[in-house]
């Protein structure tokens, strides 16, 4: 670990650390109190660093901030990759966290240059190991509320958005003022026809070893075909990816980090979800669907996305979050949207090059999002060109 004291600013010293074992205190104390997400946390970290981060070579970089009395202020929980010759900082976690923001006290007054010192100093005690861009991807603007200090730097959209809801203790009630009848009655329709077609259709969770195995044995395998579908680059049948998921989703001697949850079938698991909550809101971080057509007409993964929701109501959870997507599915079930931005910090010139670049495409990416008409048809021809190159059936959302 490496310090530095500061003068005049919210804070008054800077470490740096490559091990998470040299900052599990400072975690902790922040983890307890800051306004963050499950994704922020080390039951959902250290897993993807000893997994996936592992495997991908990341480099971790912890960055904290502290007051004249040595409590902790602000955490940064990045990981250095090597892109050829570039060095990009991002947060941990990559794709598998759905959204990212540092560990930091409410009742620290930030201000922008307060963050770039907060930055310049650490990238001045790295030295030769700091750098090239600090990539900050996909932060939310506000978290329950709260504004995130890192939109004080300078910033732009994402391309995503995250649906959310805040929840009420009596599901149906919230259900009725989400869905029309028409759409609840259809809903029903649809598990009578899965239970004459296959069995009984009941909600299952993690919460043996044999349940999570069996969930997680159905999760793989489909998000494999379905990506495959859709000619999306990510192998669940990767060890390390495996390894990851099924860290936070078996028990063992401590509780599993996600619920994972399968929706079953006479005794067929068809659709899976995942997510956990943390401040009393509840982050969904992935699912899967048999896409078997005479399975997938009958909207598996709308039934358990609906028992997921009726569930977190019962447990009287605040705040529900279907992830980043505007997934029609998604939105019948939230009213409000969760806006996130990224910011691109430059070290070295070589670093100002890809921000510039890599700022310009995520730009385009989302002007093609939010036109909705371009955007089904860019998809529609990827997957028909996927489909006609790999033999691969075409299954709609």
């Amino acid at each position: 670990m490496k310090s530095q004291a500061v003068s005049g600013r919210s804070f008054a010293v800077v470490e740096v650390s490559r091990e998470p074992a040299a900052v599990l205190a400072v975690w902790e104390e922040l983890e307890a109190i800051a306004p963050v997400s499950i994704y922020q946390t080390r039951a959902f970290l250290i897993p993807w660093l000893e997994t996936l981060g592992a495997a991908r070579k990341i480099a971790p970089l912890f960055i904290a901030a502290k007051n004249h009395d040595g409590a902790p202020v602000m955490l940064l929980c990045l990981g250095i990759r090597a892109v050829g010759p570039l060095r990009i900082a991002s947060f941990l976690g990559d794709k598998a966290a759905n959204f990212d923001m540092p560990l930091w006290r409410q009742d620290v007054a930030w201000t922008r240059k307060d963050l770039e010192a907060l930055l310049h100093h650490a990238v001045s005690l790295l030295g030769p190991a700091a750098p090239d861009v600090f990539a900050l991807r996909e932060q939310p603007l506000e978290w329950r509320g709260i504004r995130n200090p890192i939109a004080l730097l300078p910033h732009q959209p994402s391309p995503n958005v995250v649906p959310a809801a805040k929840l009420e203790a009596d599901s149906k009630r919230y259900f009725a003022s989400r869905l029309s009848s028409n759409a609840r009655r259809k809903l029903r329709q649809h598990e009578a026809r899965l239970t004459h077609l296959l069995g009984r259709v009941a909600l299952i969770r993690n919460d043996t070893a044999a349940r999570a195995d069996a969930i997680l044995g159905a999760f793989f395998a489909q998000r494999t075909v379905r990506f495959r579908q859709q000619g999306i680059n990510a192998d669940y049948s990767d060890p390390a990816m495996q390894a990851f998921w099924t860290r936070l989703a078996r028990p063992s001697s401590t509780p599993a980090a996600l619920e994972f949850y399968g929706l079953s079938a006479g005794g067929t698991i068809i659709a899976t979800a995942a997510g956990a909550t943390h401040g009393g809101h509840f982050s969904g971080a992935v699912n899967s669907i048999d896409t078997r057509p005479e399975i997938a007409r009958l909207s598996p993964g709308t039934l358990l996305f609906n028992k997921l929701i009726a569930l977190q109501c019962e447990k009287k959870v605040e705040g529900f979050d279907g992830g980043p997507g505007e997934a029609l599915y998604k939105m019948r079930y939230c009213d409000q949207v969760i806006g996130l931005f990224d910011v691109f910090v430059p070290v070295r010139f070589k670093g100002r090059v890809f921000a510039s670049l890599r700022a310009s495409s995520l730009r385009l990416k989302r002007a093609i999002k939010k036109n909705r008409r371009l955007f089904e048809s860019i998809r529609s021809i990827k997957r028909r060109l996927h489909a006609r190159r790999f033999g691969a059936e075409m299954i709609e959302d």
